[in-house]
């Protein structure tokens, strides 16, 4: 009878204590969207943060909850535990992208477990630009230039006007852009007391560095 008992308990305890844990008892569907097309965007890294309430005091720093990688229907899931949240932070890692952070109110939560968000990712470009006054004429020579890219939300290449003058120009600076997309700039070159005025652009593409380089 007790050996009876005891094949019991272990067939019991096979069913039911060797059952693997769930994933998580909360979801969060990420969808990722190229900022200009609107359409899926694949291998775009995401990290997931929460801050948490524990015995009623704020912990204010970030917990890191987990990472995932858009599918090819632009797609990550998130699955953890649920717990007395103040917020999430969802965050865009990818390289070649422009970083940012969305925030999540854990009362998404409160009448469901699974929640979607939307996030719109914008490529990024460096471009490395160079005038050079590469055939002086005399000390009176002149370049001004600006790129004409419309700021936005995230920090690129100013488009202030730059004038510099001289027989010795080189002036050098290389900073980020949105890319996929063609870059615009205007420049007016004065010589000998007469100014030519040049509108042109460049092509960024996405995770490379553009050389835009003005010989004159």
């Amino acid at each position: 009878m007790n050996l009876q008992r005891i094949l019991l308990f272990c067939c019991a305890f096979c069913a039911f204590g060797c059952r693997p844990e769930p994933a998580g008892d909360l979801t969060l569907l990420v969808d990722a969207n190229h900022a200009y097309t609107g359409e899926p965007v694949s291998g775009l890294d995401f990290e997931l943060e929460r801050r948490v309430l524990e015995n009623g005091v704020l912990n204010g720093n970030y917990q890191w909850v987990g990472s995932e990688t858009t599918q090819a229907d632009g797609r990550a899931e998130f699955h953890f535990k649920r717990l007395n949240v103040l917020d999430y932070q969802l965050k865009l890692v990818s390289s070649d992208w422009f970083n940012r952070s969305d925030f999540i109110h854990p009362d998404e939560f409160i009448t469901q477990t699974e929640v979607s968000t939307q996030v719109e990712a914008t490529p990024r470009g460096t471009v490395h630009i160079r005038l050079v006054n590469a055939f002086p004429f005399d000390e009176w020579d002149q370049i001004q230039f600006r790129t004409l890219n419309i700021p936005g939300e995230y920090a690129t290449c100013s488009n202030a006007w730059e004038s510099h003058v001289g027989e010795s120009v080189l002036v050098e600076r290389t900073c980020d852009v949105e890319a996929d997309r063609y870059l615009p700039f205007f420049y007016t070159i004065t010589r000998n007391e007469e100014s030519v005025e040049t509108l042109d652009s460049i092509w960024i593409p996405r995770g490379v560095l553009t050389e835009l380089e003005i010989l004159y």
